[in-house]
Parts: structure tokens; C-alpha cells; sequence
């Protein structure tokens, strides 16, 4: 998405410097692409435990404790999640109501971009209610380590192990698993 946010601005920009033609509508499309992009993205990085969290006592705690703090974090998350869903469900349900349209030579329903930037949302409620409920049962049967894979902190050997491998390199150890 925000790739071809970025080609529909570049396209844009060139047309105007280089063949004296400008076509509005560029920025209001960029925006609702990165708008879309993101709220779709956000249930990856929960699923990939990418989001960031400050954790100066975590390092601290047995795994009980970072159990407990990572259940704590991510039922946080899933109220605020909520309210946003919350949110975006009464703008996108007001704006489809209202036929409301963009104030731009564009004119652009307001509804059609929300629906999928307001879907991107309701997907990252569904997967941080089912993180909650798997570490939630993880927890309730003392398997600290599904909580911890599921929402805990990655540590740095986790942290160097996927950079290593999104960069094609295989850790030492890699290949010595039979």
C-alpha cells in the first residue's frame, strides 16, 4: 500500500515538473492508502511481536512475572483496540449514512476508503482477542513459554535470529540441527 502510495505521488510530481500537467488527488489517494495499510499491518506486527514495549523491569522478572506483564500489556491492547474500533465503525457507519463525500476536486465517497481502513481495525481486534485467550489458557496451565511466543517481549538472540534471516543468513547453529 504505501509502495504504490509512493508511485501515485512520484507519478504526479513528474508529470507536473516535466510535462507542465498536475492532477489533483494525489496526496487525498496517498493518504488513504497509508491510512489502509496501516491498520492492516498492525495485526501482523502483534502476530510477529513487533510491537514496542518499554520493558525495564521485564528483563528483571522470573517467567511468571513476564507472563503476568505480558498478559496485563496485551489485554491493555485489546481495550484500546476496542475504543478504536469502536471509533472508526461509528465514523465509517455516519459517513456511509450521510453519503458523505471528500472535500476535494476528488469528491470521493468517504465510506469507500474507511470500509477497509475500518476492516484493517476489526481484523486487529480478532487477533488480539485470540492472543489474549490463547495466553490467557497458557497461562491458567502454567506453560509460560506459550505466553511468552504468543505476546512476551523477544529477546535479543530472537531479535538477531530473525534479522539474520530476513537478510538470507543462517545462524550458526542452523546448520547443525539434525
Amino acid at each position: 500500500m504505501i509502495l504504490l502510495a509512493a508511485v501515485v505521488v512520484s507519478v504526479e510530481v513528474i508529470s507536473r515538473k516535466l510535462l507542465a500537467f498536475a492532477f489533483s488527488g494525489s496526496d487525498e489517494i496517498a493518504a488513504y492508502l497509508f491510512a489502509v495499510g496501516t491498520s492492516w499491518s498492525l495485526a501482523y506486527v502483534l502476530v510477529t511481536r513487533g510491537h514496542v514495549r518499554i520493558d525495564v523491569l521485564y528483563g528483571h522478572l522470573g517467567a511468571r512475572g513476564k507472563a503476568a506483564f505480558d498478559l496485563i500489556a496485551v489485554v491493555g491492547l485489546a481495550i484500546l483496540v476496542v475504543a478504536i474500533v469502536d471509533r472508526a465503525g461509528a465514523l465509517f457507519l455516519d459517513n456511509l449514512m450521510g453519503a458523505n463525500r471528500s472535500n476535494t476536486p476528488l469528491r470521493i465517497p468517504m465510506s469507500w476508503p474507511q470500509a477497509p481502513w475500518l476492516a484493517g481495525f476489526v481484523l486487529f481486534l480478532a487477533v488480539t482477542v485470540l492472543a489474549v485467550l490463547r495466553s490467557l489458557q497458557a497461562l491458567i496451565r502454567g506453560d509460560f513459554a506459550t505466553v511468552t511466543a504468543t505476546i512476551g517481549v523477544p529477546s535479543q538472540d530472537e531479535e538477531v535470529k530473525g534479522e539474520l534471516g530476513s537478510l538470507g543468513i543462517g545462524t550458526p547453529d542452523a546448520g547443525e540441527k539434525k
